[in-house]
């Protein structure tokens, strides 16, 4: 639990810091050979020595670990600090190897190579060519500063200097691979980013009605019934309505159904500027609540409100699409329609509410449309609202 607390809750700093511990861990695995080496008299201080190559490694760790955990790092373009911790630990790699007796040189320069390895978590080529550059011009340097005040014709020397070869050809080799496992890397997570934009797009537009562009009955459901979970769950209450254009059919029949679109998309058009317009909705997203339920009949979801609060907000819904006519590409048209409110009571079903509402939509209808009626067992009167 302490560990989790350490790291951070955003899941790109939480990589950094795991991808850092890591780096950390490849220090503390060499800690064993450097042991050995110390303990057979191959190095040129003791164990205090070793210890102190340690702590070192492990306070300057701990910065990078702060300076990522902090974002402090996130200031500069690798936020990872992926290059400055690699040349620290080829740093500390080197000064160990240069207190190393030839016996035991050869496994501290596997750890000078390992550290590449790391670069595959977000280096390019040219950055690993840039590194082993470093790398191998340090370790000539090395050996510069250890063999030129001696014969370099020695045994000793062509070892080194097959180190040197060897060194040359493994880092050139790892720029490479590593450039190209770290290309291919960033191409994957672009492609799984596509994916899941394309996938955001796809379920959306699976929601969303291809004509009007409202959410469709298969997402209103959805709402529907997570807004009964939620005023199950906190005795709360909402209310349904659904509404139905009035003579939808004439306008098709009369003026063909291009006109009939124009007037579905409008009336969604208004529908929604009004409802942006009432206090009731006006914490709620009315793209969430409103919907094309099917044909002319559109579903609106008004949380946290009851019987009369939603009678209220639909009549001025009702009353604002009454004034003002359509316009269309076959001129001005008068739209009215007929709604039906119910009330959510509680351990009530969503196809039972939605029953309920069906049927003081239909009962509206019957008493000579464009009007809101509630319910008739929420113990409201059906009738035009004053």
């Amino acid at each position: 639990m302490r560990f989790e607390r350490l790291l951070s809750n955003d899941r790109i700093t939480r990589l950094r810091l795991l991808r850092q511990l890591m780096g950390l861990g490849s220090y503390l695995m060499f800690l064993a050979p450097g042991l050995l080496a110390v303990h057979w008299g191959w190095t040129a201080f003791g164990y205090g020595g070793l210890f102190a190559l340690v702590a070192t490694a492990l306070v300057v760790n701990a910065g990078f670990f702060i300076a990522i955990r902090s974002g402090y790092s996130q200031r500069f373009r690798d936020a990872t600090l992926l290059a400055p911790q690699i040349v620290v630990a080829l740093a500390l790699a080197l000064v160990t190897m240069h207190y190393m007796r030839p016996e035991a040189r050869g496994v501290m320069l596997m750890l000078y190579v390992a550290m590449f390895f790391f670069g595959i978590f977000g280096l390019t080529t040219r950055q690993f060519l840039r590194l082993a550059v470093l790398a191998v011009a340090s370790y000539a340097g090395l050996l510069v500063y250890e063999f030129g005040g001696y014969a370099q014709h020695t045994p000793m020397f062509r070892l080194e200097l097959l180190h040197l070869v060897a060194l040359v050809m493994i880092t050139v080799w790892l720029s490479f691979i590593g450039g190209y496992f770290a290309a291919l890397r960033q191409k994957l997570a672009d492609r799984k980013d596509a994916l899941k934009d394309a996938l955001a797009q796809v379920k959306e537009l699976s929601e969303r009605d291809e004509l009007t562009g409202v959410h469709n009955r298969r997402h209103l459901m959805r709402a529907l019934e997570r807004e009964r979970q939620r005023a199950s769950r906190v005795g709360a209450t909402f209310s349904v309505a659904i509404l139905d254009i009035d003579r939808f059919k004439q306008f098709n029949d009369v003026h063909g159904h291009q006109i009939g679109d124009e007037i579905l998309s409008g009336f969604c058009v208004r529908v929604q500027q009004c409802a942006r317009e009432l206090d009731v909705l006006a914490r709620e997203d009315v793209e969430e609540a409103f919907g094309r339920y099917g044909g002319e009949e559109f579903l609106l979801l008004l949380p946290h409100t009851p019987l009369a609060g939603a009678l209220r907000c639909l009549e001025r819904i009702r009353t604002d699409v009454e004034a003002t006519p359509f316009h269309t590409s076959a001129g001005p048209m008068q739209v009215t329609f007929s709604a039906g409110v119910a009330e959510f009571r509680p351990g009530e079903s969503s196809a039972n509410l939605l029953a309920r509402a069906d049927a003081a939509m239909y009962g509206a209808k019957r008493d000579g449309r464009n009007r809101v009626a509630a319910a008739r067992d929420d113990g409201a009167r059906v009738g035009q609202l004053e």
